[in-house]
């Protein structure tokens, strides 16, 4: 491999594991929040994702430079084609923090804030593990692949169950009282975007085994 294109690959992984990071911390700050409710903080969360579509256009325009420059070849291709993809992951990833960071803002000005006898909290917890993984999978080599991918597939599992008990509690509050239409409607959403961050960590999990494996890519 050419040093060069060696150190322009160093760079795409380096910035898309900053993106990454940023969406980790920002996250990290939303799970405390859920406890201390500190509104100063959330603003700190939003502002760690600030400009994410911007920062994945510039790691774009950077692989494009250096499939350009450096032809790589199929197995190196394939790791700039997945650094592209996967921070498209942690984008939208910043995305979804963005809406919990907000969804959580107004709950708590508004004396709104339900956890759901804990369930809420172990939800986020759960899905913070998953994401932390998959930051770690951005620059992991072979040798803890599998286990990475392992935590991230279990974590995702423990997700799917708590988004299923939520629902159940949210619904009920329909049944009691059937002008809560709209409030029910805003809590579902909710739940149903913070699920989709372990869902884009499990597909950040498969780009990254096909980055070092190769193979078919299913998403």
């Amino acid at each position: 491999m050419l040093p060069k294109y060696q150190e322009a690959l160093d760079k795409l992984v380096n910035e898309s594991y900053e993106l990454a990071h940023c969406a980790k911390e920002a996250f990290e700050i939303v799970v405390e929040v859920l406890e201390s409710k500190d509104l100063e903080r959330l603003k700190e969360a939003k502002a760690l994702v600030k400009g994410n579509t911007k920062r994945e256009a510039k790691i774009d325009m950077r692989a494009i430079e250096t499939l350009a420059l450096y032809s790589p070849e199929a197995s190196d291709l394939r790791k700039v084609a997945t650094i592209i993809k996967m921070s498209g992951e942690f984008s939208r990833i910043c995305d979804y923090v963005k809406a919990q960071a907000n969804t959580l803002m107004q709950e708590i000005i508004n004396e709104d804030l339900v956890d759901n006898d804990g369930t809420r909290l172990a939800f986020y917890k759960s899905t913070l593990t998953a994401l932390s993984l998959s930051v770690e999978l951005v620059k992991a080599d072979d040798s803890v692949l599998n286990d990475l991918i392992r935590g991230i597939s279990i974590e995702e599992s423990k997700c799917d169950d708590f988004v299923s008990i939520l629902e159940k509690s949210i619904i009920s509050t329909l049944c009691d009282n059937k002008e809560d239409v709209d409030y029910v409607a805003k809590r579902l959403n909710s739940v149903r975007k913070l699920e989709r961050i372990s869902d884009r960590c499990v597909n950040i999990a498969k780009l990254k085994k096909f980055a070092i494996e190769g193979g078919k890519l299913k998403l």
